[in-house]
């Protein structure tokens, strides 16, 4: 991942900070920069760099009976450009719109209404729309155990299997 041309290491949380400047305030391991709309948990001390990053990108939480926002989420939305595998994405964007601008991977739908999400190695990619469907925050998040090579090829053959299947059901 890059931030105006400039390689964000996920292995050294400082190279972040040289990267981004200073953040605004540091809470319990969560790195906040108000002007940038950004944070990013380095909360597990035993693993090298940050586990989760997350650009703020709307206020509009998933249910309407929540009220408050959590202390750490930056004061201003993300003022910059984002794009993901080449497709831009704003606060207007909708899913279907992302997933034929992007290349690659297209984000699924995720384990509760308004989050889609896909994986890329030990990533987790993942979108989060608010309950007016609009596009609260992009983020990216390293997986709590890494797959073993193994596992992932064992998955890529799920995939394909799966793939195969739901292309000969809609030859027949």
């Amino acid at each position: 991942m890059h931030y105006n041309g400039q390689l964000l290491d996920w292995e050294n949380t400082e190279n972040w900070r040289q990267v981004l400047g200073p953040p605004s305030r540091e809470q319990e391991g969560i790195l906040t920069w108000d002007e940038l709309g950004l944070f990013l948990y380095d909360q597990e001390r035993q693993r090298p760099g940050p586990e989760s990053f997350e650009i703020l990108m709307g206020r509009k939480r998933h249910s309407q009976l929540t009220r408050t926002e959590p202390d750490f989420w930056p004061r201003k939305l993300f003022p910059g450009r984002l794009f993901v595998d080449g497709g831009p994405i704003t606060s207007k964007s909708n899913i279907n719109d992302i997933n034929r601008d992007k290349k690659g991977k297209s984000f699924g739908r995720g384990h509760m209404s308004g989050l889609y999400s896909y994986d890329v190695g030990d990533f987790s990619i993942h979108l989060d729309y608010g309950h007016d469907r609009s596009l609260t925050s992009f983020g990216l998040s390293k997986h709590l155990i890494p797959s073993p090579p193994e596992r992932l090829e064992e998955v890529r053959q799920e995939e394909l299997r799966m793939s195969q299947e739901a292309d000969s059901r809609i030859a027949k």
